[in-house]
C-alpha cells in the first residue's frame, strides 16, 4: 500500500518539477502554529529530489517484501522505513530552522532504530557509532541556528558571508552527515542494517542530507568555490577508493564506493558547481540503490554470505541479477552513455578546465580506483568459477524483478534524461589530450581489476580498518567524553541534584514533619499558607 502511494506521489512531484523549471517559479508556504512559523520551499530542485526519494523508496518497499518476508517484526520495519522517508522529505522542503531540525533529527532517530533492527551486539554498536557521529552534526546545527536567530532570522537559505560562524557551523554539520574525512568511520558501520535500509541510506536519504544542505547554501560560495571543500572532497574520494581495494565484504565495498562518490560531490561544490553536484547526487542515487538491491539478492540467495571470496558462480545461479549488478557497476564507473557518465564526466572535465592540477589528479586517481575495485568485485564474485564454499538456496525470484527492472532503466537512462531536460545548455569542452588522459586512467583501472588483486598482507589490516580511522576518531573523543563524565558527576549528580530534586524532597519532608506537630487542621492550613506566601515573596 505504501509503495503504491509513494509511486503516485513521485509522479506528482515529477510534474511539479517540470512545471517549476519551465515557468521558473518557486512555491513558498508559511504555516503558523503556537507562534512558530513552519516554512516550506518548493522549487524544481526540491520537487525533483522528492520525485527521486519517492521512486526509490517505493521500489525499496516492494523489494522488502522479498528480502524481509521471514522477519517476525516486518510491520515494524515497514513503519520505520516510512518514517525514515518522511523525515527526508521534511528536510528536502525545509526553508527555516524548525523544518530543518524536524527532518534532520528525524533521520538520526529512525536511522538508529533501523540499523539496530536485528538487535544483536554488532548492529547495536554500529547503530551507536552512527548515532553519536551524527549527533555531532545535530549539536552543530543547533548552535548554528541559535546564532542565526540572533542575526534576525532562522531562515538559513538567506545566509551570507557576513553570517560568519553560523554558516561555518552548518558547513561542519553537513560534513558529518555526508561522512567526509575525518567523520567517515560511521558509514561502513551502518552496513549492519538490513540491505533495503542500506539501499535507502546510501542512495537518497541519510548520507545525502549533508550534500543537499550544502547545495542549498551554495549561493554563499558558488562564485569563488571553497578550497576546504575541494581538499576534503578529493581526499575523501581517494581515501575511500584506496580502502575498498583491500576489502572483501560485499556490502562494505559498495558502501565505500558511496563514500567515494560523496567526495566527488563535495569536490564539485568546492569547484563552485552546485548544479553539477546535484546532477551527480541524482544519478548516483539511482545506480547505488540498484547496487545494494543486487547485493541483497546475492546475499539472500547464498544464505547470508557476504565474503566475495566465498562466492563465485553467481552468474550461473542468478543471471538476471548478475546482469543488472554489472550494469549498475558500469554506471558507477562512468561508462560512456550510462547515468553516471554524464554527471561524473562533467565534474572531472570542469576540474580540468579550472586549472587545478593536484585536486584534479586526485579525483582522476579516485576514478581509477573505482574501476579497480568494481571490476575486482565482479571478477571474484560474479564471473569466477564456483568456489564450492557456498550453496545457493534460492534462484531468481519474481518478487524483486520489478524493482530491479525500474531502477535498471534509471541507472541506464536517468543521466541522459536529466541532462537533456535540466542541463541542455550546460556543456564543457576539453581538449583531446585531457580526454585521452581520463580514458587511459579508466582503462588502467579496468585492467588492474581484471588481472590483479592486492596480495600485500602488510597493508591488509591497514585497508581493512579504513586506515585505522575508526580507532583514531574513537580515541580522540575519549578526552572530550572524560569531561562529560566529570560534568555529570559534579553537575547532574552534584550541585544540581543538591539544589534541585534532593533539596525539594528534603524541604517537603521537613515541612511535613513540622505540620505533624500541629493536631489542628487550622494550624496546618495557616502554616502552609504562610510558607507559600514566603516562597512567593
Amino acid at each position: 500500500m505504501y509503495s503504491n502511494f509513494l509511486l503516485i506521489f513521485c509522479l506528482i512531484m515529477l510534474f511539479l518539477s517540470f512545471y517549476s523549471f519551465l515557468s521558473d517559479s518557486i512555491l513558498y508556504f508559511k504555516l503558523s502554529f503556537l507562534d512558530l512559523n513552519y516554512q516550506i520551499l518548493g522549487d524544481w530542485i526540491s520537487f525533483s529530489f522528492l520525485f527521486l526519494v519517492g521512486l526509490i523508496s517505493s521500489q525499496v518497499l516492494k523489494y522488502s517484501i522479498y528480502y524481509m518476508s521471514g522477519e517476525v517484526y516486518y510491520n515494524r520495519f515497514g513503519y520505520l522505513v516510512v518514517l525514515f522517508v518522511l523525515s527526508m522529505m521534511f528536510l528536502i522542503i525545509s526553508s527555516d530552522g524548525l523544518s530543518l531540525l524536524l527532518g534532520w533529527d528525524g533521520l538520526g532517530i529512525t536511522s538508529y532504530a533501523l540499523i539496530m533492527f536485528y538487535s544483536n551486539p554488532k548492529s547495536s554498536s554500529s547503530a551507536m557509532i552512527t548515532a553519536l557521529s551524527n549527533r555531532v552534526g545535530d549539536v552543530l546545527i543547533l548552535w548554528g541556528l541559535g546564532l542565526s536567530y540572533f542575526l534576525g532570522s532562522w531562515d538559513y537559505l538567506y545566509f551570507t558571508l557576513e553570517s560568519g560562524f553560523a554558516f561555518v557551523l552548518l558547513l561542519l554539520a553537513s560534513l558529518t552527515k555526508s561522512a567526509q574525512i575525518p567523520f567517515s568511520a560511521w558509514l561502513p558501520a551502518a552496513m549492519a542494517a538490513p540491505t533495503p535500509v542500506s539501499s535507502l541510506v546510501h542512495s537518497s536519504t541519510l548520507v545525502t542530507a549533508g550534500i543537499y544542505l550544502m547545495i542549498r547554501l551554495s549561493p554563499i560560495f558558488s562564485l569563488s568555490g571553497s578550497s576546504i571543500l575541494l581538499f576534503l572532497g578529493s581526499i575523501t574520494a581517494l581515501f575511500s577508493g584506496f580502502v575498498a581495494l583491500g576489502e572483501y565484504d560485499f556490502k562494505r565495498i559498495i558502501a565505500l564506493s558511496t563514500l567515494s562518490q560523496l567526495g566527488v560531490m563535495m569536490f564539485s561544490l568546492g569547484l563552485g558547481y552546485p548544479l553539477l553536484c546535484y546532477f551527480h547526487l541524482f544519478t548516483h542515487a539511482l545506480f547505488k540503490a540498484l547496487l545494494f538491491m543486487c547485493s541483497g539478492v546475492v546475499i539472500h540467495a547464498s544464505g547470508g554470505v557476504q565474503d566475495i571470496r566465498r562466492l563465485g558462480g553467481v552468474l550461473s545461479m542468478l543471471p538476471y541479477s548478475s546482469f543488472v549488478l554489472s550494469a549498475a557497476s558500469c554506471s558507477l564507473m562512468g561508462f560512456p552513455f550510462l547515468a553516471g557518465f554524464y554527471s561524473k564526466d562533467l565534474i572531472i572535465e570542469s576540474s580540468e578546465m579550472s586549472f587545478m592540477l593536484f585536486p584534479s589528479f586526485l579525483i582522476i586517481l579516485a576514478a581509477l580506483f573505482t574501476c579497480f575495485y568494481s571490476f575486482r568485485l565482479l571478477k571474484i564474485s560474479i564471473t569466477a568459477l564456483t568456489h564450492n564454499f557456498t550453496h545457493f538456496t534460492k534462484g531468481e525470484d519474481g518478487l524483486y524483478i520489478g524493482p530491479l527492472f525500474v531502477l535498471y532503466w534509471g541507472a541506464i537512462l536517468g543521466g541522459y534524461l536529466f541532462y537533456w531536460f535540466y542541463l541542455g545548455s550546460e556543456s564543457i569542452l576539453v581538449g583531446y589530450f585531457e580526454k585521452f588522459i581520463l580514458f587511459m586512467f579508466l582503462f588502467t583501472g579496468i585492467f588492474l581489476g581484471l588481472f590483479y588483486d592486492l596480495k600485500m598482507h602488510s597493508f591488509f589490516s591497514f585497508l581493512n580498518s579504513m586506515g585505522y580511522l575508526p580507532t583514531l576518531t574513537g580515541k580522540s573523543s575519549f578526552f572530550i567524553l572524560k569531561y562529560g563524565d566529570e560534568i555529570t558527576m559534579t553537575g547532574d549528580q552534584g550541585w544540581l541534584e543538591f539544589l534541585g530534586p534532593d533539596s525539594s524532597v528534603k524541604m517537603s519532608s521537613f515541612i511535613s514533619t513540622i505540620l505533624s506537630y500541629f493536631t489542628s487542621s487550622s494550624y496546618k492550613i495557616m502554616i502552609l499558607v504562610s510558607y507559600l506566601v514566603l516562597m512567593f515573596c
